[in-house]
């Protein structure tokens, strides 16, 4: 799949936080993709017309994000275009969860992926958190399942090993650098490439697990390096 979305070099439009919106663009320029970085409401249904695929991050939430999400997720599912969903900390807050539970019941967002606490906590499973990463107490596979079941979406739930499902097949992946959680933007990064292989057109499941794989893969290899 990497050889072919470096020959089709998709646009994708991120709405994401501005922590780390420099490392998405140039994470996706590495990838083989083109990024794209609005948050202009006035221009959502331009920006659809022209883009390959849609990742929304709520990482640095605000009400100005709010409305641009909801008025992006109208033009892209009108145009049936893949739209990402990272709800990140949507166990933290109310606004948060509430922002996260509005954008999915749009019934336009094709993946949701998060971490298990982010996850959980939109099923209803509780898990114990701290900052953005967590530690659960229901399986893996029970959260991530229902997830996708609740939401129509593929469920990506990432962390030592990452599970992926459409609802009704659960598949896995290990591997990866434990590095990934000291570094800022990495799950950012990971959404904006979910959606850049969405973009692709092939069964969603399946490209989930890859771009689980590869990032993984990636990873590993620049921890060799360190």
């Amino acid at each position: 799949m990497l050889k072919e979305l470096r020959q089709k070099r998709p646009l994708v439009h991120n709405i994401t936080n501005y922590v780390a919106a420099q490392f998405v663009a140039n994470g996706l320029l590495a990838l083989g993709a083109s990024p794209l970085m609005s948050d202009a409401i006035d221009e959502m249904q331009d920006l659809a017309k022209i883009s390959d695929a849609l990742a929304i991050n709520i990482g640095t939430l605000n009400d100005r994000a709010i409305l641009c999400a909801k008025e992006a997720i109208k033009h892209y599912k009108a145009l049936n275009k893949p739209i990402v969903l990272d709800p990140v900390g949507c166990s933290a807050s109310a606004l948060r969860y509430n922002t996260s539970l509005e954008l999915l019941e749009s019934e336009g967002v094709s993946a949701l992926r998060g971490n298990a606490a982010e996850l959980g906590s939109l099923v209803g499973i509780s898990c114990e958190s701290k900052g953005l990463d967590s530690k659960h107490s229901a399986t893996p596979i029970e959260i991530v399942k229902r997830a996708a079941q609740k939401y129509s979406v593929i469920a990506v739930m990432t962390g030592k090993i990452d599970y992926v499902s459409d609802g009704k097949k659960v598949l896995s992946i290990s591997g990866g650098s434990e590095y990934l959680t000291a570094i800022t933007g990495a799950g950012c990064l990971h959404a904006a490439t979910c959606a850049s292989f969405l973009s692709l057109k092939k069964d969603p499941l399946d490209s989930m697990a890859q771009l689980c794989a590869f990032y993984k893969q990636a990873a590993f290899s620049a921890q060799k390096k360190c």
